[in-house]
């Protein structure tokens, strides 16, 4: 389902009938979880593993709201990052204190802090779209896109 401007309505104007049906929180993040678009869920949203397309090719909302916009996304991925080579680095410890191997704490450490980011990036920026959506979908910018009845404006 493509929502160009010339099949209906613009997102955010008022008096027409919703293209997409407004999700809630909880699906929302889980799109944004599993790569997709937080308003519609189209899966087409990625040009590569680490180059998200700029808008959405099914319902058109933006995903960097501004230059920088990613930040957020940058801040998941670390904390992910941080809390898998901690889990890591904790197990490792209680299984072989009092004879750490550190070759091999070290192998899993860059393993962990290396392979975590790498494997979430994408996702991060799709959760981070996703938390950015929930925060300001009731702005124009953001909000569900509308087919307007061309008998009301005029345009018959």
């Amino acid at each position: 389902m493509n929502l160009d401007p010339s099949a209906g309505g613009e997102p955010g104007d008022e008096g027409g009938t919703p293209l997409l049906e407004e999700a809630g929180g909880f699906t929302v993040l889980l799109r944004g979880a599993r790569k997709r678009c937080p308003r519609c869920g189209e899966r087409r949203i990625w040009n590569g593993w680490l180059e998200i397309k700029p808008v959405c090719p099914s319902c058109s909302l933006r995903f960097e709201k501004e230059e920088g916009g990613f930040l957020g996304a940058m801040v998941l991925n670390y904390v992910l990052a941080f809390g898998v080579w901690i889990a890591v680095l904790v197990v490792a410890l209680v299984l072989t204190v009092p004879n750490v191997p550190v070759p091999q704490l070290l192998a899993m450490s860059v393993a962990a802090l290396v392979g975590t980011p790498l494997w979430f990036y994408p996702r991060s920026k799709t959760t981070w779209a996703a938390i950015e959506f929930l925060v300001h979908r009731s702005e124009p910018n953001y909000a569900t896109p509308v087919r307007r009845d061309p008998r009301a404006s005029g345009l018959e």
